[in-house]
């Protein structure tokens, strides 16, 4: 399972993140569970036994499905409440900004 809490304090404090929409997207799965243990069993057999179509079929699959996302209803409304919470704490971090910047012209 993904530790949201960790991903997002991490996407927070990452300065080099230029379009936050995208950022936020990428921190939500693109796979589900039952995908995922599929997956990473034809991985397993394409590493042991050296299948390449199967390597090539799995690269693209996952390349594919990390740029359509499921965006159901519950993933939506994430999407949405990291957004605001992202606004949120940029808009925070402006106020801490011009608040130290008010303090020190006063000195």
């Amino acid at each position: 399972m993904i530790d949201f809490e960790r991903e997002f304090n991490e996407f927070i404090t990452n300065g080099n993140n230029s379009d936050p929409v995208t950022s936020i997207h990428s921190l939500f799965p693109s796979l589900n569970d039952e995908e995922i243990k599929v997956y990473l069993q034809l991985d397993f057999m394409a590493n042991k036994y050296n299948l390449m179509p199967i390597k090539a079929f799995l690269m693209t699959y996952s390349s594919y499905k990390q740029r359509n996302k499921n965006m159901n209803f519950f993933n939506m409304v994430s999407f949405r409440k990291t957004l605001e919470s992202y606004s949120l704490a940029e808009h925070l971090k402006g106020v801490k900004i011009a608040s130290q910047n008010t303090r020190s012209e006063e000195k």
